[in-house]
């Protein structure tokens, strides 16, 4: 949108320009803390009570934001006649003189986001009109109701971009933007519009983006903005969307109506430009295979100033009147559609983008004549799909590079069906029942399998949850895979993704090791992104250690340890982000846990949740307390440590004994001479 990028294209002048004075050592201070560079200004964060007075007479750019300046007086900006862009962003601003901007006269772009000029929005209305060149208004967030916008822009006939998001406007009439002929884009996001009269948008005949999202309107009916471009109106609770029957030429090129209410496929412009269509998120189905002919039409009774009228449109049996050959994309995602009508996608032969997830769908045509050849990016998933209809012979995929099947009822594909579909780079088939062919040449063997070999453009793949009992080489031969996601399935070992190593850089593995016996990782020297959590890893693997894993995940595991006993392992130093919790690791051997902490770089994002196991009590690592770190000391203090226990010990048995021998030293003779004496012979 255009605000976005006019601010988005200062956020980068700014930037270079803050970059080059770095550079130059150009930048100054002022008096009160402003940052001065390249006729710019920046006095944002200073608790500025009013515009500071000490700034060059030449700057062209003045950032005031989030400060507490009240009020702009006569001679706020009376010494800045260069000043093209004035932000006061989130300040107390609730009061600005009639004279203020009558020195800035090449004032382009003024932003007073979230302030309080509703309490003195006539005496703030007088003081914009002084600002004749502006072409930039932002007063979202200022608690100002029709009334008050109606009164701060009139006559500001110099406008392009307004913006009145986050304000408690209601409802709209033909005299709010009168004069406004040069308006390019309105914002008006998270009001509490209800009700548009109409004529209100008529009179701006250069607007060409339309925002209304986050409104309360409950339809749209007699849409006749042809010079509109952009138009906006999510998240309301409109239930149809119709355009005027007029044979004019619309501009319309993107149209946004997702989350909201609608029970059917709006009534288009006949003639349009459209190339996004955005209808996620609500209610819409076709229905005609459940009403007969003479009931195909719906009667819309519009009442408008007191009078009535009567729109009948064909929409029961689901055919669109509309021109769609402009389309590229289409989102009608979120949704109840059991089925499309022929005919309706082919129709749009340009469309490159299609989501049709989470619908109701249980059968899908690919075949020749109902899809188009230009598309490149498919979302089947979260349907009801068993059957997925497709002839390879007449129709060819040469564009379609993400596929996406996942989360259906797919027990069985087309023989050879992504053989069409040579740009094919991604591919999710999560959430089915199927097999993957091994047997090369085997027919009875490869029966009702889906055949991924020798897709060489088959980057990303996605298996989780497929009932695989992958025990087979050769189901990935010919493939290039840089990322594999085979979680939830019951392996039985990992020599199928032997093929898969050289190019391997990321695997998930999570809830599938249903086999004993360590697990050699050593083979994928590519691997830079590892889930091996929620299974039953009594050891952590000795081989990861020498990989440069970027990120691992071994959390839901029962791992005592991690065998990490310095900071120059491989792993250690490529390690950017790990997951460990729900481990019973050992308290008195978290020496590898330290080594972690050693890199700042490192982050665990499951740290509180990381407990150890100190006799059969489980508790968590980073609030271990000194008695059991004292406990493991002396529980692991090797021989030394066993040495000075047995050291005062001895000593002190020793010395009791040579005390017991001198008190009972007489006796003790007497008794030794009475044992040993014997008579002798002269």
């Amino acid at each position: 949108m255009a605000i976005v990028s006019y601010w988005y294209s200062l956020g980068c002048m700014y930037l270079i320009l803050h970059w080059r004075n770095n550079a130059d050592g150009a930048k100054r201070l002022s008096q009160y803390g402003c940052q001065l560079f390249s006729r710019v200004a920046d006095c944002r964060h200073l608790e500025l009570p009013s515009v500071p007075q000490d700034l060059p007479s030449n700057i062209q750019e003045l950032l005031l934001d989030y400060n507490h300046i009240g009020s702009l007086s006569k001679n706020s900006l009376l010494q800045y006649p260069d000043l093209i862009n004035l932000s006061l962003r989130s300040n107390s601003l609730g009061l600005i003189d009639v004279e203020v901007f009558q020195r800035t006269k090449k004032l382009v772009s003024l932003s007073l986001h979230n302030n309080t000029i509703s309490t003195n929005y006539t005496l703030v209305s007088m003081g914009l009109r002084s600002a004749s060149s502006l072409r930039w208004l932002d007063m979202s967030q200022n608690n100002l109701s029709v009334d008050m916008v109606t009164i701060l822009i009139r006559n500001m006939t110099s406008l392009e971009f307004l913006n009145l998001d986050y304000n408690v406007i209601m409802r709209l009439d033909s005299s709010v933007f009168e004069g406004l002929t040069y308006l390019k884009e309105l914002s008006l996001r998270w009001n509490y519009i209800y009700e548009i009269e109409g004529g209100t948008f008529e009179g701006l005949v250069n607007l060409k983006t339309l925002n209304l999202a986050f409104n309360l309107l409950p339809c749209i009916e007699n849409f006749c903005l042809t010079q509109l471009q952009v138009l906006n109106v999510s998240f309301n609770h409109i239930e149809w969307f119709l355009s005027q029957e007029i044979d004019f030429d619309f501009q319309l090129e993107k149209l946004d109506i997702s989350h909201n209410q609608l029970l059917f496929f709006p009534l288009l412009p006949k003639h349009h430009r459209l190339h996004s269509l955005l209808l996620s998120d609500n209610s819409m189905k076709f229905y005609g295979n459940l009403m007969d002919e003479n009931s195909s039409y719906v009667d819309f009774l519009i009442q408008e100033n007191n009078t009535t009228t009567v729109t009948t449109v064909s929409l029961w049996e689901g055919s669109i009147p509309s021109d769609l050959s402009t389309l590229h994309v289409l989102d009608i995602s979120r949704n109840q559609f059991d089925y499309l009508p022929r005919g309706f996608i082919v129709a749009m032969t340009s469309l490159s983008n299609l989501k049709l997830n989470w619908n109701c769908l249980e059968v899908f045509d690919l075949s020749y004549g109902q899809i188009t050849n230009a598309l490149h990016t498919l979302d089947l998933s979260n349907n009801k799909l068993s059957e997925l209809r497709i002839n390879i012979s007449s129709q060819r995929f040469d564009q379609v590079t993400y596929l996406n099947l996942s989360h259906n009822r797919l027990q069985e594909l087309p023989k050879n069906i992504f053989s069409s579909m040579e740009k094919l780079s991604t591919l999710d088939l999560s959430h089915n029942l199927l097999d993957l062919c091994s047997h090369p040449g085997n027919v009875v063997a490869n029966q009702g399998c889906v055949d991924l070999r020798n897709l060489a453009s088959l980057r990303n793949l996605h298996l989780s949850d497929s009932g695989l009992n992958l025990d087979n080489q050769n189901v990935f031969q010919g493939t290039l895979l840089t990322h594999l996601d085979i979680s939830y399935n019951q392996l039985k070992g990992l020599h199928f993704l032997l093929e898969t190593t050289r190019t391997l850089k990321s695997l998930s593995l999570r809830n599938s090791l249903y086999f004993s016996g360590s697990v050699d990782f050593s083979v994928f020297q590519s691997l830079t992104v590892l889930d091996l959590s929620e299974n039953n890893l009594t050891t952590f693997p000795a081989s990861l250690t020498d990989l440069a894993l970027q990120y691992l995940d071994v959390h839901k595991n029962k791992l005592i340890s991690i065998p990490l006993y310095s900071t120059s392992q491989p792993l250690t130093r490529s390690l950017n982000t790990i997951y460990l919790s729900n481990n019973p690791f050992d308290c008195c051997t978290l020496n590898w846990y330290n080594i972690l902490n050693t890199f700042g770089t490192i982050s665990i994002p499951d740290r509180q949740q990381v407990t150890c196991n100190f006799s059969s009590n489980y508790m968590s690592v980073q609030k271990l307390s000194g008695s059991v770190l004292q406990s493991c000391h002396w529980k692991h203090g090797g021989t030394l440590l066993s040495l000075l226990l047995t050291l005062p010990t001895s000593v002190t048995l020793l010395v009791a004994l040579l005390l017991m021998f001198l008190t009972f030293k007489q006796k003790l003779l007497q008794l030794f001479k009475l044992c040993f004496m014997t008579s002798s012979s002269y």
